[in-house]
Protein backbone atom coordinates (compact mmCIF):
# COMPACT_ATOMS: atom_id res chain seq x y z
CA UNK A 1 0.00 0.00 0.00
CA UNK A 2 1.02 3.43 -1.07
CA UNK A 3 1.25 6.39 1.42
CA UNK A 4 0.65 9.97 1.71
CA UNK A 5 1.57 12.30 4.21
CA UNK A 6 -0.78 15.85 4.15
CA UNK A 7 0.55 18.78 5.76
CA UNK A 8 -2.16 20.53 6.81
CA UNK A 9 -4.48 18.06 6.34
CA UNK A 10 -7.11 19.74 8.89
CA UNK A 11 -7.66 23.22 6.37
CA UNK A 12 -10.80 22.32 3.71
CA UNK A 13 -7.90 21.71 0.92
CA UNK A 14 -6.23 19.16 2.83
CA UNK A 15 -9.32 16.69 3.82
CA UNK A 16 -10.29 17.21 0.49
CA UNK A 17 -7.52 16.12 -0.82
CA UNK A 18 -7.25 12.88 2.32
CA UNK A 19 -10.76 11.64 1.02
CA UNK A 20 -9.39 11.39 -2.32
CA UNK A 21 -6.42 9.75 -1.70
CA UNK A 22 -7.94 7.70 0.93
CA UNK A 23 -10.64 6.12 -1.83
CA UNK A 24 -7.85 5.24 -4.41
CA UNK A 25 -6.30 2.99 -1.34
CA UNK A 26 -3.32 4.91 -0.29
CA UNK A 27 -2.42 5.22 3.35
CA UNK A 28 -3.03 9.11 4.19
CA UNK A 29 -1.35 10.47 6.94
CA UNK A 30 -2.16 13.80 8.26
CA UNK A 31 -0.59 17.10 10.16
CA UNK A 32 -2.55 19.07 12.48
CA UNK A 33 -2.28 21.41 15.66
CA UNK A 34 -5.89 21.51 16.07
CA UNK A 35 -7.44 18.03 16.00
CA UNK A 36 -8.53 16.97 19.62
CA UNK A 37 -9.12 13.16 17.83
CA UNK A 38 -5.62 12.27 19.77
CA UNK A 39 -6.04 8.38 19.42
CA UNK A 40 -6.24 8.46 16.02
CA UNK A 41 -2.79 7.39 14.59
CA UNK A 42 -3.16 8.39 11.20
CA UNK A 43 -3.07 12.07 12.51
CA UNK A 44 0.16 13.49 14.08
CA UNK A 45 -0.46 16.16 15.93
CA UNK A 46 2.91 17.90 14.83
CA UNK A 47 3.85 21.76 15.60
CA UNK A 48 6.13 22.54 13.00
CA UNK A 49 7.22 26.08 14.19
CA UNK A 50 10.41 24.38 15.53
CA UNK A 51 11.97 21.02 13.72
CA UNK A 52 12.73 19.96 17.29
CA UNK A 53 9.09 19.63 18.18
CA UNK A 54 8.67 16.67 14.92
CA UNK A 55 11.57 14.20 15.97
CA UNK A 56 9.55 12.28 17.77
CA UNK A 57 7.07 11.34 15.27
CA UNK A 58 9.47 9.93 12.89
CA UNK A 59 9.06 6.63 13.79
CA UNK A 60 5.43 6.66 13.09
CA UNK A 61 5.62 8.00 9.42
CA UNK A 62 7.70 5.05 7.68
CA UNK A 63 8.52 5.48 3.94
CA UNK A 64 6.50 8.24 1.60
CA UNK A 65 5.15 8.05 -2.15
CA UNK A 66 3.82 11.45 -1.54
CA UNK A 67 4.21 14.40 0.63
CA UNK A 68 1.94 17.20 -0.19
CA UNK A 69 1.80 20.48 1.33
CA UNK A 70 -2.16 22.17 1.87
CA UNK A 71 -1.04 25.08 3.93
CA UNK A 72 -1.70 28.83 3.48
CA UNK A 73 -2.54 31.78 5.65
CA UNK A 74 -4.60 35.10 3.76
CA UNK A 75 -4.47 37.95 6.49
CA UNK A 76 -5.94 40.26 3.34
CA UNK A 77 -3.72 43.41 4.42
CA UNK A 78 -2.19 45.98 2.61
CA UNK A 79 1.55 46.70 3.30
CA UNK A 80 1.47 49.17 5.50
CA UNK A 81 -1.04 47.50 8.02
CA UNK A 82 1.06 44.78 8.92
CA UNK A 83 2.60 44.37 12.25
CA UNK A 84 6.08 42.74 12.45
CA UNK A 85 4.70 39.61 14.26
CA UNK A 86 1.80 39.84 11.36
CA UNK A 87 4.82 39.26 8.55
CA UNK A 88 6.27 36.11 10.89
CA UNK A 89 2.84 34.70 10.97
CA UNK A 90 2.31 34.73 7.40
CA UNK A 91 5.74 33.90 5.95
CA UNK A 92 5.97 31.16 9.06
CA UNK A 93 2.43 29.66 7.63
CA UNK A 94 3.24 29.75 4.09
CA UNK A 95 6.95 29.07 3.34
CA UNK A 96 9.07 28.73 7.25
CA UNK A 97 6.76 25.48 8.36
CA UNK A 98 7.01 24.42 4.72
CA UNK A 99 10.67 24.46 5.05
CA UNK A 100 10.70 22.73 8.53
CA UNK A 101 8.84 20.06 7.63
CA UNK A 102 10.85 19.13 4.23
CA UNK A 103 13.77 18.96 6.85
CA UNK A 104 12.17 16.22 8.44
CA UNK A 105 9.56 14.01 5.95
CA UNK A 106 12.06 13.78 2.78
CA UNK A 107 14.45 11.57 4.37
CA UNK A 108 11.49 9.36 4.16
CA UNK A 109 10.40 9.91 0.68
CA UNK A 110 10.69 6.32 -1.41
CA UNK A 111 12.26 6.12 -4.84
CA UNK A 112 9.72 8.17 -7.79
CA UNK A 113 7.89 9.94 -5.02
CA UNK A 114 5.92 13.36 -5.65
CA UNK A 115 6.26 16.17 -3.34
CA UNK A 116 3.52 19.04 -4.20
CA UNK A 117 3.51 22.59 -2.62
CA UNK A 118 -0.23 24.47 -2.75
CA UNK A 119 1.33 28.09 -4.31
CA UNK A 120 -1.08 30.89 -4.85
CA UNK A 121 -1.90 33.18 -8.17
CA UNK A 122 -1.07 36.21 -5.82
CA UNK A 123 2.32 34.75 -5.89
CA UNK A 124 2.99 34.66 -9.89
CA UNK A 125 0.39 37.73 -10.68
CA UNK A 126 0.83 39.80 -7.10
CA UNK A 127 -2.09 40.49 -5.49
CA UNK A 128 -4.14 43.00 -3.02
CA UNK A 129 -1.91 41.17 0.03
CA UNK A 130 1.98 42.11 -0.37
CA UNK A 131 2.98 39.76 2.43
CA UNK A 132 1.24 36.84 0.97
CA UNK A 133 1.98 37.33 -2.43
CA UNK A 134 5.45 37.28 -1.56
CA UNK A 135 5.39 34.54 0.95
CA UNK A 136 3.73 32.61 -2.09
CA UNK A 137 6.16 33.25 -4.79
CA UNK A 138 8.84 31.93 -2.40
CA UNK A 139 7.58 28.59 -3.15
CA UNK A 140 8.66 29.09 -6.97
CA UNK A 141 12.10 29.13 -5.84
CA UNK A 142 12.29 26.37 -3.77
CA UNK A 143 10.32 24.13 -6.10
CA UNK A 144 12.68 24.84 -8.77
CA UNK A 145 16.04 24.51 -6.38
CA UNK A 146 14.68 21.51 -4.83
CA UNK A 147 14.09 20.12 -8.25
CA UNK A 148 17.46 21.07 -9.76
CA UNK A 149 18.70 18.83 -6.77
CA UNK A 150 16.43 15.69 -7.26
CA UNK A 151 17.66 12.62 -6.68
CA UNK A 152 15.84 9.24 -6.83
CA UNK A 153 13.57 9.96 -9.33
CA UNK A 154 11.99 11.98 -6.40
CA UNK A 155 10.02 15.22 -8.10
CA UNK A 156 9.23 18.52 -6.63
CA UNK A 157 6.03 20.69 -8.23
CA UNK A 158 3.87 23.59 -7.42
CA UNK A 159 0.32 23.89 -7.88
CA UNK A 160 -0.97 27.24 -8.11
CA UNK A 161 -4.44 28.07 -7.72
CA UNK A 162 -6.62 30.45 -7.97
CA UNK A 163 -9.37 31.40 -5.34
CA UNK A 164 -10.70 27.80 -4.41
CA UNK A 165 -14.55 27.69 -4.39
CA UNK A 166 -15.84 26.34 -1.45
CA UNK A 167 -12.54 26.67 0.50
CA UNK A 168 -11.52 28.08 3.85
CA UNK A 169 -10.08 30.84 2.17
CA UNK A 170 -13.14 31.23 0.21
CA UNK A 171 -15.36 31.49 2.57
CA UNK A 172 -13.48 34.74 4.08
CA UNK A 173 -14.49 36.37 0.61
CA UNK A 174 -17.98 38.32 0.34
CA UNK A 175 -20.39 37.19 -2.48
CA UNK A 176 -19.33 40.78 -4.54
CA UNK A 177 -15.47 39.61 -4.34
CA UNK A 178 -16.07 36.31 -5.09
CA UNK A 179 -18.51 37.51 -8.26
CA UNK A 180 -15.26 39.21 -8.97
CA UNK A 181 -13.08 36.88 -9.21
CA UNK A 182 -15.45 34.97 -11.78
CA UNK A 183 -15.53 37.98 -14.07
CA UNK A 184 -11.86 38.54 -13.72
CA UNK A 185 -11.48 34.73 -14.88
CA UNK A 186 -11.85 33.95 -18.89
CA UNK A 187 -13.51 30.43 -17.93
CA UNK A 188 -15.91 32.19 -15.74
CA UNK A 189 -15.49 29.56 -13.47
CA UNK A 190 -13.34 29.23 -10.11
CA UNK A 191 -11.60 25.90 -9.67
CA UNK A 192 -13.67 23.59 -7.07
CA UNK A 193 -11.98 21.63 -3.96
CA UNK A 194 -12.43 18.25 -5.39
CA UNK A 195 -11.43 19.17 -9.52
CA UNK A 196 -8.51 20.69 -7.53
CA UNK A 197 -7.96 17.16 -5.01
CA UNK A 198 -8.46 14.80 -8.24
CA UNK A 199 -5.48 17.16 -9.86
CA UNK A 200 -3.67 16.66 -7.06
CA UNK A 201 -3.81 12.84 -7.15
CA UNK A 202 -2.80 12.70 -10.91
CA UNK A 203 0.01 14.41 -10.65
CA UNK A 204 1.40 11.97 -7.73
CA UNK A 205 0.96 9.24 -10.77
CA UNK A 206 4.10 7.83 -13.09
CA UNK A 207 2.68 8.81 -16.07
CA UNK A 208 3.86 12.26 -15.03
CA UNK A 209 7.31 11.35 -13.58
CA UNK A 210 9.09 13.79 -16.04
CA UNK A 211 7.46 16.88 -14.73
CA UNK A 212 9.74 18.22 -12.33
CA UNK A 213 10.33 22.06 -11.10
CA UNK A 214 7.04 23.01 -12.02
CA UNK A 215 4.49 25.79 -11.04
CA UNK A 216 0.95 24.78 -12.35
CA UNK A 217 -1.60 27.55 -12.80
CA UNK A 218 -5.03 26.61 -12.20
CA UNK A 219 -7.41 29.74 -12.33
CA UNK A 220 -9.40 29.35 -15.86
CA UNK A 221 -7.13 32.13 -17.56
CA UNK A 222 -7.20 34.37 -15.04
CA UNK A 223 -3.69 34.50 -14.72
CA UNK A 224 -1.63 33.20 -18.13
Amino acid sequence: MKTCLIVGGDSSLGAAVASLFRSERYRVLTTSRRTTRTNDSSILRIDLDTTNNAQSYKGHIGSLDALIFCTGYLPGKSLPDYTDDDIYDVFNSNILVVIRALQIFTPHLNTGASVLFTGSIAGSAGGFDEAYASSKSALTGLTKSLAKKASNSIRFNCVSPGLIEGSGMSDTFSPEEISKHKEQTPTGTLVQLPELARIYFDLCQPHWSSLNGHVIDINGGRYV
